[in-house]
């Protein structure tokens, strides 16, 4: 949930019960824009996905005001205010004990990627790193592991983003190697499944470079990371997650 959102929901939720515009002679004056907080309290928990018992009571409530005071010169009633004020306090104190329980992380540029880009890959969308055409042929896992990727660079863990996302470049590689020889990988190692490539590349029209990109992404990478005591700079990470990106689109410009 982004902090300016929790702002917002805090500053709206809270002025309800405490403002002085749930009083009857002042509904007239400023009805519209409490009218808005509630609408925008509203839409800031569907957007989040939060409060649904609340987003019902606001909707409830907005229609029911515009219904029951549609002109500026309408004076609320006194029944209506103390139910509101009973109301809105209960809502605040929902959604900060809903809130309380969010894990909350905060995104620093240790990266130096854009964060707005990695957080679609999280979200399995579009992005600058995997765009629409080489995400709808991905399989789930390799989805779910450049999405893990993503996530770890966001937190600033380097070492296991590295290997999450190798584990996702192997299964783009596998799923390569079976479309191009429509045969199982099955428990072939990458060097073995880059031998059989290598050996058919003009038969199956796999240029001789690509295999040896492959080799090296697998020589150089992969068994490099698999050892028991590596461990991984951000710098270091962000190199490979930028390679196993370019590499499953390029598999994918080849499939």
């Amino acid at each position: 949930m982004k902090l300016i959102n929790i702002l917002d929901l805090g500053m709206n939720l809270e002025y309800m019960w405490l403002s002085d515009m749930w009083r009857p002679n002042v509904w007239s004056k400023k009805g519209k824009r409490m009218l808005g907080m509630l609408g925008e309290a509203r839409d800031i928990l569907e957007g989040e996905g939060m409060g649904e018992t609340v987003v019902k009571d606001l909707s409830r409530w907005i229609t029911r005001l515009k219904k029951d005071y549609p002109k500026e010169n309408t004076k609320i009633s006194q029944e209506d205010v103390k139910e509101l004020v009973r109301e809105s306090a209960k809502w605040h104190q929902g959604i900060r004990e809903e809130i309380e329980q969010k894990s909350m992380i905060e995104v620093g540029l240790q990266t130096g990627l854009n964060p707005k880009e990695l957080a679609k890959v999280v979200n399995q969308q579009p992005s600058d790193f995997i765009p629409a055409e080489v995400l709808a042929k991905m399989t789930s896992i390799e989805k779910s592991d450049l999405s893990d990727a993503a996530k770890c660079l966001l937190s600033g863990t380097a070492t296991p983003s590295v290997m999450v996302a190798l584990r996702g470049a192997e299964a783009s590689l596998r799923n390569f190697y079976s479309c191009k020889t429509k045969t199982d990988p099955s428990t072939k190692t990458w060097r073995q499944l880059t031998k059989v490539l290598k050996d058919k590349g003009e038969e199956l029209g796999i240029e001789s470079t690509f295999v040896g990109y492959l080799d090296y992404i697998g020589e150089a990478k992969r068994n490099f990371a698999q050892h028991p005591n590596k461990v991984y700079l951000m710098r270091e990470a962000v190199i490979i997650f930028m390679q196993v990106a370019a590499l499953v689109g390029d598999i994918y410009t080849k499939i």
